[in-house]
């Protein structure tokens, strides 16, 4: 018995460097990636190491990661034209867009699986739109997305500030009936201040926490909050959101019990077009064209 068993540990030894040299050959970059358009480099969770794809295999991995199960066909689609747009508006200048940078998520075959996606309707929205992006004045634009708004969408401007003529603020009323639009999230008192000297770099010790110590400066056309105080600090609503991990920059507060509870409204930074908002639409009949159209204005496809 013991023989057996350390002939089969010798074994499993000799097979290891095989099945490792078919993982790497399957994925590991390709030598010639950086020369092909098609070209760009995701990371293999399951694996640790990157693999190179071409862009209908990427897009299919991005989709199934950012959509639901159950999204609509035509919002599939307008995701597609909008994955295309953004990697040919990151590519400007001859830059080889590479997965890292993208920011995107993926999602491999077999997580796409385990999600319960539709691999085939994946693949058919991606090659029904091939070619298709989204342009303004001739030239692809940079067509943000968040996954709910608080009823609609935000200006450009009022997040990030410069200009962006297409990513201004339209009517996004769907969202409102999503059982994610509404959520309360209380943070105490230390969490807070944690949150906010960990970002800061600095220590902020409250001795307590009052009405006086919070208070929204500004909000915009749009309901979101673009300045507030806190703790003697001036912040912007997303700087804010994205420090103590809030859903959405639109919220209400309420000073209580040695902390704050937010009152969040919406997921996201609310720019440009609603991935919750556009499903609705697909739903009632609208095409992928008319979901692109509505959530960028004065655009073309």
């Amino acid at each position: 018995m013991r023989k057996r068993l350390v002939w089969l540990f010798i074994g499993c030894l000799l097979a290891i460097p095989c099945v490792g040299t078919q993982i790497y050959q399957n994925y590991r970059p390709s030598a010639d990636w950086e020369q092909s358009a098609e070209g760009l480099t995701v990371h293999m969770k399951e694996f640790g190491m990157d693999r190179v794809v071409g862009f209908d295999e990427y897009a299919v991995g991005v989709l199934a990661a950012v959509l639901d199960a159950d999204a609509q066909e035509e919002t599939v689609k307008a995701m597609a034209v909008v994955l295309r747009t953004y990697i040919a508006y990151m590519s400007a200048g001859g830059r080889t867009p590479e997965g890292q940078w993208l920011g995107q998520p993926w999602l491999s075959a077999g997580e796409r699986l385990a999600k319960g996606m539709d691999e085939e309707m994946l693949k058919k929205a991606v090659a029904e739109t091939e070619g298709r992006r989204i342009l303004y004045n001739g030239e692809p634009i940079l067509p943000l997305y968040c996954p709910l708004t608080n009823g609609k969408t935000r200006n450009f401007a009022d997040v990030w500030g410069g200009d962006a003529a297409y990513l201004v603020s339209v009517d996004s009323g769907w969202d409102k009936s999503s059982s994610d639009y509404m959520e309360k999230i209380f943070l105490s008192r230390k969490k807070i201040i944690r949150s906010l000297a960990e970002a800061d770099g600095t220590e902020n010790a409250w001795d307590q926490l009052s009405e006086s110590m919070v208070q929204i400066v500004e909000k915009d056309d749009s309901g979101y909050v673009r300045q507030i105080q806190i703790g003697g600090q001036t912040y912007s609503g997303e700087d804010l959101r994205c420090r103590l991990g809030l859903p959405s920059a639109c919220f209400d507060y309420t000073v209580k019990n040695d902390g704050i509870e937010f009152t969040c409204y919406g997921r996201g930074h609310g720019v440009g077009l609603s991935l919750y908002g556009a499903d609705a639409m697909a739903a009632e009949g609208k095409t992928w064209e008319e979901i692109i159209l509505w959530y960028f204005p004065g655009t073309s496809v």
